[in-house]
């Protein structure tokens, strides 16, 4: 009877490995970018003031420096990219910096909003499981799926517009962004911010310009996981199972041997004789 309990226990274990670890090998990546893949955004910003004497904050005269944005994807995982955004000035000059976005949570740095999970449809959320600020970009509903010339060819893209007012101070921000259904990254996007205690406007246009092109502009920073020291979980979703499945197993056998030995009577040890010999 324990010889069966303990082939029955094994088989078992054995079909939850298979089915656990054919179930996450065969999940689909909630990605479309590929490594390898680069795109490159114009960058404009606009700052309004009422006040004909009032000056741009340093801020923005800083942002104005920069007239093109490029990404490069460097690797990737199941539901994390990682990237290098080189920025090109004014001057001429780049500046390179590593960045990565998980398309889950939106954890991320640099790259936030510039890549969403792929195939989204309306009243989808982009980075559904988000904590919101500061440690991740706020998740936003699809609200539609339309078509748009980008690059001179037409495009299914995923539409989001939101605009969120203080009800208090009467200041709002307006978002408006289009994102590439297939592969899930930006196309063109408008953030607008309106102070109404000094009625003064700012926005900041991205709009992509290229994507794969062959002469696109190099990365200065390349360290093939966007520099960051954050562990693409995905990639250990398989092994761990496998761990943890193989742990449990080990457990039980130890438990079943154990119960044996304590449940086996022991050996009869032949009495002595109190006779004495004649």
């Amino acid at each position: 009877m324990k010889n069966r309990l303990f082939v029955a226990i094994l088989i078992i274990s054995v079909l939850t490995c298979a089915t656990v670890c054919a179930a996450l090998a065969q999940s689909p990546s909630m990605l479309g970018v590929k490594e390898g893949d680069n795109f490159t955004y114009s960058f404009e910003v606009i700052w309004r003031s009422a006040d004909p004497n009032d000056i741009p904050p340093q801020m923005f005269s800083d942002l104005n420096k920069t007239v093109s944005i490029h990404v490069n994807v460097t690797s990737i995982g199941a539901t994390i990219a990682y990237v290098n955004v080189t920025k090109t000035m004014r001057d001429g000059t780049h500046e390179s910096m590593p960045g990565f976005v998980e398309v889950l949570s939106g954890r991320g740095v640099e790259a936030q909003v510039l890549i969403i999970a792929a195939n989204l449809t309306a009243g989808e959320k982009a980075y559904p499981e988000s904590d919101g600020p500061p440690a991740s970009v706020e998740s936003f509903t699809i609200d539609e799926t339309v078509t748009r010339t980008y690059l001179g060819s037409a495009k299914t893209v995923n539409h989001y517009s939101e605009r969120v007012v203080n009800a208090t101070t009467g200041n709002y921000v307006d978002r408006n962004a289009y994102y590439e259904k297939e592969t899930g990254i930006l196309l063109e996007m408008t953030i607008e911010h309106y102070y109404a205690d000094v009625d003064e406007t700012d926005s900041e246009h991205w709009k992509i310009v290229q994507f794969n092109s062959a002469t696109a502009p190099p990365d200065e920073t390349d360290n093939g996981n966007g520099g960051d020291s954050t562990i693409d979980w995905s990639s250990w979703l398989v092994p761990t199972a496998i761990v943890a499945i193989i742990i449990v197993v080990a457990v039980l056998l130890v438990v079943i041997v154990i119960r044996r030995r304590r449940n086996t009577p022991e050996e009869e040890h032949p009495q002595a004789s109190s006779e004495t010999p004649a």
